[in-house]
C-alpha cells in the first residue's frame, strides 16, 4: 500500500512541476502551455498532456480537443521534457 502511495505522490509532483510549460512539436511550431497532465490513479502511469493552445496556433497537428479547445495529447507523443514540452507532429 506504502509503494502505491509513494507511486501517487511522484506522479502528482512531477505533473504540478510540468504546469504551464511552454509546448512545441518536433517542428517547432508552438502549440500553446501545458494546463494538465492525466494519469492513471492505479499504477501512476501518464496517459496525456492537455495543451492550452496559443492564440495564433496554425492547427496544423491533428490532435483532439476537449470541449474547452484544449489539445488532448497521448503522451506516448511527448518526445522529451526540459525547458519546454516537445511533442511528435
Amino acid at each position: 500500500m506504502e509503494i502505491i502511495h509513494t507511486i501517487k505522490m511522484v506522479t502528482y509532483i512531477i505533473a504540478k512541476q510540468l504546469g504551464g510549460k511552454p509546448v512545441i512539436t518536433v517542428s517547432g511550431e508552438e502549440l500553446g502551455r501545458l494546463d494538465d497532465v492525466v494519469f492513471d490513479e492505479g499504477s501512476g502511469q501518464f496517459i496525456s498532456i492537455v495543451v492550452e493552445p496559443v492564440e495564433n496556433t496554425l492547427m496544423r497537428v491533428a490532435y483532439p480537443k476537449d470541449g474547452e479547445g484544449n489539445f488532448i495529447i497521448p503522451y506516448d507523443a511527448v518526445n522529451a521534457v526540459g525547458k519546454v514540452v516537445v511533442v511528435k507532429d
